[in-house]
């Protein structure tokens, strides 16, 4: 399990006296039982044996290696000298080139089998220095495009090329009577790579009168990318419905499939809709990427205290927790992050969704299929007599659902959730329409978290600005003005001129005190209940946007936009 370096800072520790023999055992009974999958230094601190910070400082003393500050040196990292599974798997960054030297950072010791394995395939010799843990983190995030395989597939065709507004509807014909328009299969095939590609996470294909629209959801907003003839549109809907096992003579009803695909080492899902249109069948792909169930939940982007109070939630033996937000905000990544935080080979957990999104070990999930009289309540009911620790309920969508849920969690089980409603207040109210009396929810009920998803400014072609005044009152922020920087994205090749690359999450979390769970149980107004809960310690999805607005994240527009606030 351990490699000799592992032991080494072992032996370190114990001599030094800053870890005992018996805090050793300690660590080591523990990753017997709950494993090392993100390696030695992942889970010395994911454990709470260090901090970030001091087991660096401790790395770096026991094996006479600096210790570098790796985010600030992004920009002059050789990209191309290692593939992303090497460094995944090792975790390990280059970061320069000298000559014939080559420094890569660590955040685990230096293996000696590791070093060896990077000096033959670089031909370089090898200068290793340590890093934080969340430094690294944060830094492959940033290079994640430059390090990412998927960057390197050149595109079999020039979509744009087809496109009728583009290049005109009379110059795609003539390339169809030459015979150079591609066939539907390679045109499907080249439009889910650059989906892929770019990070979209959803695909439109729109028949209208006088064209088929394609179009991408990137970072929340949806772009149109090409328009095809719209004689193409029911063999480019026959050929994704055959690939999703899909009945594609039943063009009159609206149909879901699935399609699995796996571009170099990364395995995607498309989940596939299809609706019937005056103009014919509207197809829409949801791009799952499947390194989304590795995430954890100080992956999430939760500020601190918010971290603080999910993770509580999430170590209480019963009750119910749920996650609210609209179609697209994150939650199925939010519950996934914590059953990955809890999971053990000691818990029953299971799992009811629609459909199963990610596969998860040591967890059981089951798939809801309406057809055959499964649905999330009868599900849930047969789960209920599996002796599970922990169930999660892909969504509360009826009342029968609500109800069984709300029992589950009042006789000893931990239940997680999903509701759609506008904030984590508003999950109260919404559960009690549904049927669930007030008398069962106050005390089934321990947590509630919304989220949205913004978008962030990108990082290459970011500048400071100040917005007016009128802009600062609207925020409530007039206190600041001319006293903090403000950024926003002037707009790039990175990032397709949209002046944001990438998404963060803003969160707001409440628990269930009892206070809270009094005003539950007398069915008092939301009103009372945000103010109980303001008195608790409860900052709004709004307090946490433009807490990330200061800090550079994201802007005051893209708070405007998801929080419906009137900036």
């Amino acid at each position: 399990m351990f490699n000799r370096e592992d032991l080494l800072f072992r032996d370190y520790c114990v001599t030094n006296k800053i870890l005992t023999e018996d805090r050793w055992k300690q660590f080591v009974d523990t990753v017997t039982n709950y494993g090392m999958n993100d390696g030695f230094s992942k889970a010395l601190i994911e454990f709470n044996f260090f901090s970030p910070e001091d087991l660096v400082h401790h790395i770096g003393k026991a094996f006479t290696l600096p210790v570098m500050k790796l985010y600030s040196e992004t920009s002059s990292a050789p990209h191309e000298m290692l593939s992303v599974t090497f460094i995944r798997k090792h975790r390990v960054i280059p970061m320069f080139l000298f000559g014939n030297e080559l420094t890569v950072a660590f955040i685990d010791p230096p293996y000696k089998n590791v070093l060896d394995e990077l000096a033959k395939l670089t031909q370089k010799k090898i200068v290793p220095v340590i890093s934080a843990v969340n430094d690294f983190d944060e830094t492959l995030k940033i290079q994640q495009g430059g390090f990412d395989e998927l960057k390197r597939i050149a595109s079999a065709i020039d979509i744009q090329k087809f496109d009728v507004v583009r290049t005109g509807e009379k110059e795609v014909d003539r390339l169809e009577k030459i015979g150079e328009f591609p066939p539907l299969i390679m045109l499907i095939d080249e439009i889910f790579l650059r989906a892929i590609k770019i990070g979209a996470s959803d695909i439109h294909i729109e028949p209208f009168e006088d064209e088929l629209r394609l179009r991408f959801r990137l970072d929340g907003v949806l772009q149109r990318v090409a328009s095809f003839p719209q004689k193409i549109a029911e063999g480019m809907a026959a050929v994704i419905k055959t690939k999703a096992d899909m009945d594609i003579f039943e063009k009159k009803k609206p149909q879901d499939g699935r399609i699995s695909l796996t571009l170099e080492t990364r395995a995607f899902d498309l989940r596939v809709n299809s609706l019937p249109t005056v103009n014919g069948e509207k197809i829409v792909l949801r791009i799952l990427n499947k390194s989304s169930i590795n995430k954890k939940i100080n992956d999430l982007g939760l500020a601190t205290h918010n971290l603080a109070m999910l993770k509580h939630l999430l170590n209480q033996p019963n009750g119910l927790l749920l996650v609210t937000g609209p179609t697209g905000s994150g939650k199925t990544t939010t519950l996934y992050a914590a059953i990955n935080h809890i999971k053990s080979v000691e818990k029953n957990i299971v799992t009811v969704e629609n459909p199963v999104e990610y596969l998860v070990d040591t967890v059981n999930q089951v798939n809801v299929d309406p057809d055959r009289d499964l649905t999330f309540a009868s599900a849930l009911r047969a789960i209920l007599r599996q002796d599970p620790d922990v169930v999660l309920v892909g969504e509360i969508r009826d009342s029968e659902t609500g109800i069984t849920a709300t029992e589950a969690a009042l006789t000893g089980h931990l239940v997680l959730s999903t509701l759609h409603t506008n904030d984590a207040v508003g999950a109260i109210p919404r559960l009690i329409n549904m049927g669930v009396p007030s008398y069962w929810l106050a005390p089934a009920l321990i947590g509630v978290v919304a989220q949205r998803l913004v978008r962030k400014i990108c990082e290459y072609c970011k500048d400071e600005y100040q917005p007016t005044e009128e802009v600062f009152y609207r925020a409530g922020l007039s206190s600041l003005s001319g006293r903090a920087p403000f950024y926003r994205g002037t707009g790039c090749k990175r990032c397709n001129f949209q002046g944001y690359s990438g998404r963060l999450a803003i969160h707001e979390v409440i628990i269930v005190n009892d206070e809270i769970q009094n005003l539950i149980y007398q069915n008092e107004t939301t009103t009372k209940i945000r103010e109980a809960a303001l008195k608790s310690g409860f900052r709004d999805l709004r307090f946490d946007g433009l807490k990330k607005v200061i800090a550079g994240l994201t802007t005051l527009d893209e708070i405007q936009r998801v929080t419906r606030s009137a900036l």
